[in-house]
């Protein structure tokens, strides 16, 4: 994973990595609006608000009231939500996404964030009101602890049965008085965001991903990499970054440690604080910074520390992230260089107000990495990160809605059709291709054999793609002895979009 994501390692000789740009300016941006009482204000209209990206104003094209991301009328009390595919069920309304940090939080602070973590779901009505996924960033994978429901009763019987995945050189050097983290704590973290981005792109409504753990603040190689390794750590921080916005994910990180003087920079007051953009008269930013905290910042989220009541910061958190106006721009400011950090400031005409808004974002997006072709030695890092880590984790990517099915020679892969990115041909259809990487699994989650290939589907001019229509690829493949499970993922050659879907052999 380390060599994967960063790439900090030395070149290894192989093919550069071949980038297809991919550009799309709308830029969306939650908004949650307090009181002097810290009380949500919901009756405010898109003319009370204002937006300015690097000191320049916004035109505001889209506007949701926060009525917008409510469940469906008559809801309460329901279950409307068992899994992911039930998701679409709720529109645009929020989804919570709890994650304990096993990578590089000491253990007995993981004990504890369980522990609370517990206190805080038994606070939960039966049927909760938000449909929330439960994993753990563990030191190998990230393991999903209970795919997104609304029942309380099983979340609360993952955290019984989930073993912890720790790190076992951090663990001994926490125990023996140490400061440091995970060797590779920083690159790994970046890498588990990532990953819970891309997971989660396929539906619209906002995801309040609530991170219990000290994040990769004592990491060793944050605090040892070279100037080079910094450059790319930095290009990997605009990716995850950029990944989040396109999933419209608020960031929100609680540090178990409990009360201590503040000592990290970045670092905010115990009980978090707002994310204004900062002071509109300082300097437009060309970087953001790389502490664990600023990435929460850069989504609208905030940072908590030093504080031993987490089930209480969880519950403010999750409740925060039920309460928000959505407002859409058009950027105006100019710019475009890669590494770019485009500060966004939002304000209300009643300056008693307090304003909580994500602080910018890189102005270049990602530029996909393409398939190397099949004369080279290796495929692009950053390619098989993607693929290899969806394929060795039971997370389900939503980004390309994706069923499998049985046939002659081995499965269609029948993903819905307006989710692909389709290319004009000459003679007026139209062209998709995707990669897919399918991984066999016994019954005890051990890995048999892997298949990869590259896909192409033609569709006629005429063909209509609204709607659910589905487009198939065919994928030969045999299952060898003892396959449980095939895990496949899709990825959408064009735009990096991908899509997951499990399948009996």
């Amino acid at each position: 994973m380390a060599g994967c994501v960063a790439g900090f390692a030395q070149s290894d000789g192989s093919t550069p990595d071949q980038p297809l740009q991919v550009n799309s300016r709308l830029v969306v941006v939650d908004v949650v609006v307090l009181d002097r009482n810290g009380n949500f204000v919901s009756n405010l209209d898109r003319s009370k608000f204002h937006v300015v990206e690097d000191k320049v104003p916004q035109a505001i094209r889209n506007f949701d009231p926060a009525t917008a991301h409510e469940m469906p009328a008559g809801s309460e009390g329901k279950m409307l939500v068992n899994s992911s595919a039930d998701l679409p069920k709720i529109g645009n309304a929020p989804v919570n996404v709890l994650v304990i940090d096993e990578l590089n939080t000491p253990f007995v602070q993981i004990a504890y964030a369980q522990q609370m973590m517990t206190k805080y779901l038994k606070s939960l009505p039966e049927i909760l009101p938000v449909p929330t996924l439960f994993i753990a960033a563990g030191s190998s994978r990230i393991q999903v602890l209970h795919d997104f429901t609304q029942s309380r009763a099983d979340l609360l019987a993952s955290v019984k049965t989930h073993v912890t995945d720790a790190d076992f050189t951090a663990m001994m050097i926490s125990l023996n008085g140490g400061r440091h983290g995970n060797p590779n704590g920083m690159v790994q973290t970046l890498g588990a965001l990532e990953q819970v981005a891309s997971s989660l792109r396929g539906f619209p409504g906002r995801k309040n991903v609530i991170w219990v753990g000290t994040g990769y603040k004592r990491a060793q190689d944050l605090n040892t990499m070279s100037v080079l390794d910094e450059d790319k750590a930095k290009a990997t921080l605009a990716i995850v970054t950029n990944r989040m916005l396109a999933s419209h994910i608020t960031l929100y990180t609680i540090d178990p440690e409990g009360p201590r003087a503040p000592t990290q920079a970045g670092e905010t007051a115990p009980s978090g604080s707002s994310m204004d953009g900062g002071d509109d008269n300082s300097d437009v930013a060309t970087s953001v910074s790389m502490d664990f905290e600023a990435i929460a910042r850069s989504t609208g989220g905030h940072s908590t520390f030093g504080r031993n009541d987490i089930g209480v910061q969880v519950a403010k958190m999750a409740q925060e992230g039920r309460e928000y106006y959505t407002l859409a721009y058009v950027p105006n400011s100019g710019g475009n260089t890669p590494r770019e950090y485009r500060r966004i400031k939002v304000t209300v005409d009643d300056p008693s107000l307090q304003v909580i808004a994500r602080d910018g974002y890189f102005g270049t997006k990602e530029a996909v990495v393409a398939v190397a072709p099949n004369t080279a030695k290796q495929q692009p890092k950053q390619l098989k990160f993607d693929l290899l880590n969806a394929a060795r984790t039971t997370m389900v990517y939503t980004g390309l809605h994706t069923n499998a099915a049985r046939a002659k020679n081995g499965y269609s892969l029948l993903v819905t059709a307006k989710d692909l990115q389709w290319e004009t041909q000459g003679d007026g259809s139209r062209q998709a291709e995707v990669t897919v990487v399918a991984v066999c699994y016994d019954t005890k989650g051990k890995e048999l054999a892997q298949h990869a290939a590259e896909l192409k589907e033609v569709i006629e001019a005429t063909d209509r793609i609204e709607g659910g229509a589905k487009v198939g690829f065919a994928f030969p493949m045999m299952a060898p002895m003892k396959t449980a499970r095939i895990r496949f993922v899709v990825r959408d050659a064009d735009t990096g979009t991908m899509g997951s879907v499990d399948a009996a052999p």
